[in-house]
């Protein structure tokens, strides 16, 4: 029971702890891509852990931790970025807010609390 109880506190805070940094805005976004490529990693709520590379064309690509190779293109859409995989996820878009911990990137899934009228923004 109490291995259940650590496992339920760890799945309660894990969202949390992965929007800890400062959320960016699209236009911030925007320069640092137009300045090269940038690099990000996928949070938890993301299906399975990746190192995306956002090109400045508007196209991106990522590797999993299990090596796994993928390529798709990217958007914004407000303050969140938008990006479709050629296999992975079976193409669906998906939108994540990018989170700026340090000189490290984070693609993450944004709340309400996070951005103004996310749920709008998010459709």
């Amino acid at each position: 029971m109490r291995g259940k109880s650590i496992l339920i506190a760890v799945m309660l805070f894990a969202p949390t702890a992965a929007a800890a940094g400062e959320f960016l805005s699209g236009k911030e976004v925007r320069t640092r891509v137009e300045s090269g490529q940038l690099a990000l990693n996928t949070s938890a709520d993301y299906e399975f852990p990746v190192a995306v590379t956002l090109k400045p064309d508007g196209s991106m690509e990522g590797v999993s931790g299990n090596g796994y190779y993928d390529i798709g293109r990217w958007w914004l859409r407000g303050d969140t970025v938008c990006h479709q995989w050629e296999s992975w996820f079976d193409g669906l878009r998906k939108c994540h807010g990018v989170v700026a911990e340090g000189t490290a990137l984070t693609l993450v899934k944004p709340t309400a609390k996070d951005f103004k009228n996310a749920k709008k923004r998010l459709k």
